[in-house]
Parts: structure tokens; sequence; C-alpha cells
């Protein structure tokens, strides 16, 4: 008879393989899982460490296994079990190296076979014997595997950062987020409630509640928050989930009650929603998605929400639009982009970069920008915004569009900006937001007007 598996280990083992070889993305394969498992409390945590753990450290992992044996053509489940294994031994101290090997043992005899169950006892008990003397090379010697083995970041990523922003601010983007990432950030829907009241009946639930770093009178952040999709209060409308990196691109835009306003990469419409809230429901903007899916999440939260005048629309924003030639008081474009300034929460993103497919991405931003921003009357207002950290997805984006648009020119917005972010502008007008310096999502943001 089989030793009984691990229900935690095992739950964990199944998100990481179906997010290394099934494409599944590691939030939701885990929360499917947890569910499925019916695990909750300490189990629970367990699991999302083990996954974002091994998910955050796989570089190295992959590094540090292949010293003591080949992955390649290796069987999904075992290498799975090998990767949740070594990052147990290397950086768990409170879990007992012996028991973690016995339980990746279980594993593999469930998942995979016999033999190749000895074949995982017998490297994760070596890494186990060796792990003090498993040393990475110095900056001096190769800074570029240095920072991409102490960060787990891809080197040819690595690189790139350090011949666009010089090994200092290369060092600090790869760096992890200067608070955990235990928490969620929502924003009050000041039309329905104050922050105070929801602060109190959130604490009533037993949740933990903190101001937020930067916008406080809108912000809060939450833990022991449980799935925040289910709380009630969550189905009233009185909040909803947005980190402030987010919050504070619609705080640039700065939108006005009355005003024609053109969102248009919007899904799920955190922003479009925040738009029409600061507007107190005055106005119109029209929240674009390309997939009809997307469209029908804006429209869920938009009356969920109570924001009337976001009108969702499937749209490509490359395709121009003539009858809103001149006409938006403001466009706001949240580029489809390579996420890398999220990495910190969603660390599946690094481990499945490929960096052959970046160009497609930047001609489509630089297509959505040219064609959306048309679509701004004399004296208006565009701002453009990535959630990423790479100089070829922002300011080099807007550097060249100003070029060939000599009639739009940077807008200062400093004076929109908390105190705390001031530092962190790049130029008048544009602004890189850094986890590990700035505690927030790694955004970019630009600011233009056009003159005529």
């Amino acid at each position: 008879m089989e030793a009984k598996t691990d229900v935690a280990r095992e739950t964990a083992l199944r998100v990481l393989k179906e997010v290394n070889n099934d494409g599944k993305y590691a939030n939701i394969s885990l929360k499917h899982n947890l569910r499925r498992a019916r695990l909750t409390g300490k189990d629970a945590a367990f699991v999302t460490q083990l996954v974002y753990g091994t998910l955050e450290r796989q570089i190295t992992i992959d590094w540090i296994l292949n010293k003591f044996c080949s992955l390649k053509r290796a069987n999904h489940w075992a290498v799975n079990i090998l990767r949740m294994g070594c990052y147990q031994i290397m950086y768990m101290d409170r879990v007992p190296d012996f028991a973690v090997c016995d339980e990746s043992v279980k594993l593999c005899k469930k998942y995979c076979n016999k033999a190749l169950a000895g074949f995982v006892n017998g490297v994760l008990r070596n890494i186990v014997r060796n792990k003090e003397g498993i040393t990475f090379p110095s900056k001096d010697d190769d800074p570029v595997l240095n920072l991409s083995l102490t960060y787990s970041y891809p080197e040819w990523l690595i690189k790139k950062w350090i011949d666009d922003y010089g090994i200092g601010l290369a060092e600090a983007m790869a760096m992890p987020a200067v608070s955990d990432g235990d928490y969620v950030t929502i924003r009050v829907n000041t039309n329905r409630i104050t922050k105070d009241e929801l602060k109190e009946r959130l604490m009533q639930q037993g949740i933990e509640c903190d101001d937020a770093l930067y916008i406080k009178d809108e912000a809060l952040r939450l833990r022991c928050a449980g799935d925040i999709e289910i709380n009630p209060l969550y189905a009233q409308g009185l909040f909803t989930v947005q980190g402030e990196s987010s919050m504070l691109v619609v705080r640039v835009l700065d939108p006005q009650k009355g005003e024609l306003i053109v969102d248009a990469c919007s899904a799920p419409g955190g922003k479009a929603t925040h738009m029409a809230q600061l507007m107190n429901n005055e106005g119109r903007i029209l929240a674009w998605d390309i997939h009809p899916q997307r469209v029908e999440m804006i429209s869920f939260n938009a009356t969920r929400l109570g924001t009337a005048i976001v009108e969702p629309q499937q749209q490509d924003a490359r395709e121009f639009q003539p009858t809103l030639e001149g006409q938006a008081d403001r466009v706001l474009i949240d580029a489809p982009c390579s996420g890398w300034g999220v990495i910190y929460k969603k660390p599946d993103i690094k481990n499945n970069i490929r960096r052959e497919d970046l160009h497609e991405l930047y001609e489509l931003q630089r297509r959505i920008l040219f064609t959306c921003s048309r679509y701004v009357r004399p004296g208006g207002i565009l701002v453009y915004s990535t959630c990423t950290m790479n100089a070829d997805e922002n300011h080099k984006v807007i550097e060249e569009f100003l070029e060939r648009n000599p009639n739009f020119k940077l807008d200062d917005f400093t004076h929109l900006l908390p105190e705390g972010l001031r530092t962190s502008v790049i130029a008048p007008g544009m602004i890189q937001l850094i986890p590990s310096r700035d505690g927030i999502d790694g955004f970019f943001i630009s600011k233009l007007k056009r003159m005529m």
C-alpha cells in the first residue's frame, strides 16, 4: 500500500504543473485548486507560499538543479516535484529536509513511477548534502549572472535593464517590493460609502485594514481578506480591487465632470469606473476592449459599482473611428504590455518571457498610440500608461511619438502626485514607478497635451 501524499504539497504540485506546462495563469490555477482541495487557513497559506515561492525562484532553482541532474526531456511531473523540493530545501528553513525528500518521493510515486522516485530522492538528498557550498558568481566577476541568480530573472532581461538604466536601477527593478505582497489593495466607491465607514465594516468581518501608501482618501490595503470577490460588500459595489499605481493613472488623467473620455484598453474597467467616480457620474466614458468577454467584464463592474456613464464597447483600439476624430476631451491608453512591473505579484510572467515576442508588442503599442491620439481635441489630454519597466515600451515610445507629432507636448503633472512619488518623475510629464523603491506596482505614466 502506497503512503498517502500530503494534500497541500499535492495541490501545489498540480498548480505548478498547470502553470509551467499547461499555460494556465498562477492566480487562476491556485484559486481553482485550493477550492477543489477545500483548503483554507494555514494549509492554503502553505500551498500559496510553495507555489509563488517556487515560481518566484524558478530560474535560480533550475540553475541549481542542473548542477545535480539534467532537466532536459525529463518528465514534467518529476521536474515540478524537483523544483518544489529544491525551493523548500534552499528557501524554507522551517521545513525539515528529510520531510521534503520523503514527501517528494511520495508525490513522484503517485504521479510518475518508482524508478523516477529513486532519481528524485537522490537529487534532492544530494542538494541537502551540498547546499552550503552552492554559491553564485560575484557581482564583480559576472554582474549579469549574479543579478540573474540573486533575483531569479532571465539573464537577457537583466542585461537589457543594465544597458537601459545602469546596474543600480537594474538591481532595483529586479529586487522584490519594499513591503510583502500578502495584502490586496482596494479602491473605495466613495459615491456609495466613505472610506472610514467601509474600513469599519471590513474590520467587523475580521479583515485587517490599513491605509494605502499614497492615495489615502480612496484606497485601503486588506489582509486576511480571503476570496474577496465573494465578500457581500464587494457584491454591493462598495469597493473594487485596484492597485494604487492604477489609481494614480486616473489621478494623472484628471478627468472632469461633463467630459467625453475614451478609455482605449479598458478591461476589466477599473480605471473607467474610477474616472466615473471622480466625475460624479457626469459625462461620457467610452470603455473599449477588443474581446467580447472582456467587454462583459467592464459592463459587470460598471453595473456593480453604479457608474452609469461608462459605456462598454467592443472595439479594436488600432482601428480608427472617424466620427471621434478631435472629439475627446481626454484619452487614456493603458497599453497592452510585458507586465514586468507586476512580476513581484505574478512571478509566472518572468518564467514565460520570450524576447522574440517583444517587437510585435512594441508595434502594437505604437499603432494604438498613433490611432487614439487622433481622438484628442485641441487643448485636450492624452495619457499613456503601462504596468512594465521597459524603456522600449515606455519613454522611448513617447519620445518617438513626439518626434512624429509636434502638435503634442509633454504636460507636467508633478503637482498631481503624492509627495512621496515626486522623486520618481523621470521628466516633466513622465514617471517610472519601481516596486522595490516605491512600494507599489511598477507603472510608467506619461501625460501629453494637444496644442492644435
